[in-house]
C-alpha cells in the first residue's frame, strides 16, 4: 500500500509539473505591446492611412471561415478596431501596418501587413508566440468601399 502511494503522489507531481510547465507560455502580452510595438516596427511615422472598414480579401465575408469583416481607427500611427471576433491594437510604420488581435485581453496573435495597392493590405499573421515574426501565414485585408 505504501509502494502504491509513494508511486500515486510522483505521478500526480509529475502531472502537476507538465501542467505548469504548459501553462508558462512564451505568448506576447498585452503589457508588452507597446514595447514590441516600438521593437518591431521600428517607429517610422506612417505614410498611409488605414482608417475604415475592412474584410478578409482571401474569404467570402458572409461565411465563418476567414477573418470576416471589421474597422480600423487610426490616430497617427496607432490604430485600434476589430476584425471578426478580435479587437485590434497596432502601429503603421510607413506603408506597414502591425497589429495584435486579441481576446478577452488575451493577445492570439500579431500581424505584419503591408499597402502595396490602396485599399489592400497583404501580409503574414503570427501565433502570439511568435515575438520575431519568423513563421507567419498568409493574410490579406481589403477596404470595404464605402
Amino acid at each position: 500500500m505504501k509502494r502504491f502511494m509513494k508511486g500515486s503522489i510522483f505521478i500526480l507531481f509529475l502531472v502537476l509539473s507538465v501542467i505548469a510547465l504548459m501553462a508558462c507560455s512564451n505568448a506576447l502580452t498585452q503589457a508588452e505591446l507597446d514595447s514590441w510595438f516600438t521593437r518591431v516596427s521600428g517607429g517610422n511615422p506612417p505614410a498611409v492611412t488605414i482608417a475604415g472598414k475592412w474584410q478578409d480579401a482571401n474569404a467570402d465575408p458572409n461565411t465563418p471561415f476567414g477573418w470576416g469583416k471589421g474597422y480600423i481607427e487610426q490616430n497617427g500611427n496607432k490604430i485600434e478596431g476589430a476584425i471578426g471576433n478580435y479587437n485590434i491594437e497596432g502601429r503603421v510604420s510607413g506603408d506597414k501596418v502591425y497589429m495584435a488581435l486579441l481576446s478577452g485581453g488575451s493577445v492570439y496573435y500579431t500581424a505584419r501587413l503591408e499597402m502595396k495597392e490602396k485599399g489592400l493590405l497583404r501580409g503574414q499573421y503570427y501565433y502570439a508566440e511568435d515575438r520575431e515574426l519568423k513563421e507567419g501565414m498568409p493574410m490579406a485585408l481589403e477596404k470595404i468601399k464605402e
